[in-house]
């Protein structure tokens, strides 16, 4: 992948899950400029420190596909694998996730999210990856459902040695020059740090937190509670990628009002480390 491909695969990218929302009947995501801006500023972002895991397909000088994998310390993450809806079931996406998965670290931990989509799973499963079923959890918050918390702060940048320091324990990896990506993607920083019960998660102030870890589920429940309490009133809340491991999210989110959905899988390979409590992020694993 190059920088002038960036304007395709975003299309690409966008028509590829438009497909799967409609044949799943998941909640329809308006495509607008803010989400293209992201797009733009994430592969920018991986062309710089993961170049030889971008990787786009052609057909007639036209973009049919986007894989990017990154490489953070001991962990190996799939980031995009998107096809056209118009070149799948073609050997595209198999072609893809090959050359990702010739970048980096081929025999050591791995971590993909994957879409609901039966051949993505199918995929991933055949080249190593371990199922964990996942469900997203969304829906309008009911503010009464959120117990009283303490002990959350506003975090910073100051704060990235005791993220990295969580996330090492959690996933097996920091996050390196990601941190910044998710900062600006998110917004909002929350923190934990009361001796060694440690944790942080990053919100994205319209709607979501994109991450989250923590060193035991008391932790991340106060985390999640206020990340959820500070999000607006008047739109849909999302906790995505809740495995069976994440019984303390799950819970909260029945509380707060939201519903609960199948989404695909957090998909491991070996083991990045035991990744609960902890909320994984769609760009970063």
């Amino acid at each position: 992948m190059v920088v002038d491909d960036i304007p395709e695969a975003c299309d690409v990218w966008e028509r590829a899950f438009a497909d799967l929302r409609v044949r799943f009947n998941l909640p329809a995501h308006a495509r607008d400029a803010a989400a293209d801006a992201r797009f733009d500023t994430r592969i920018r972002h991986f062309l710089t420190h993961d170049a030889g895991g971008a990787w786009v397909s052609h057909e007639d000088d036209r973009v049919t596909g986007l894989a990017v994998a990154l490489q953070r310390e001991r962990v190996w993450v799939l980031s995009m694998l998107g096809v056209d809806p118009m070149a799948q079931s073609s050997g595209v996406g198999r072609a893809l996730l090959e050359r990702t998965l010739a970048y980096g670290d081929a025999d050591g931990p791995g971590i993909i999210l994957s879409s609901r989509d039966p051949r993505a799973m199918r995929r991933y499963a055949l080249a190593g990856f371990a199922l964990r079923p996942a469900v997203t959890a969304w829906g309008r918050l009911r503010r009464a459902g959120l117990p009283a918390v303490r002990g959350v702060r506003a975090g910073s940048e100051a704060d990235l040695d005791l993220a990295a320091h969580v996330d090492r324990l959690q996933r097996g990896a920091a996050r390196g020059p990601d941190y910044a990506v998710l900062l600006a993607d998110g917004g909002r920083m929350l923190v934990f740090d009361e001796g060694a019960r440690r944790g942080y998660t990053i919100v994205r102030e319209n709607d979501r937190p994109v991450v989250l870890a923590a060193t035991d589920p008391e932790v991340a429940t106060a985390l999640l509670t206020e990340a959820l309490a500070g999000l607006p009133d008047d739109g849909d809340v999302e906790v995505g990628w809740l495995t069976a491991s994440q019984q303390w999210a799950v819970q909260l989110c029945l509380a707060a009002g939201l519903e609960l959905h199948p989404v695909g899988g957090v998909m491991v390979r070996g083991h990045p480390g035991p990744m609960s409590p902890y909320l994984p992020n769609g760009m970063s694993g």
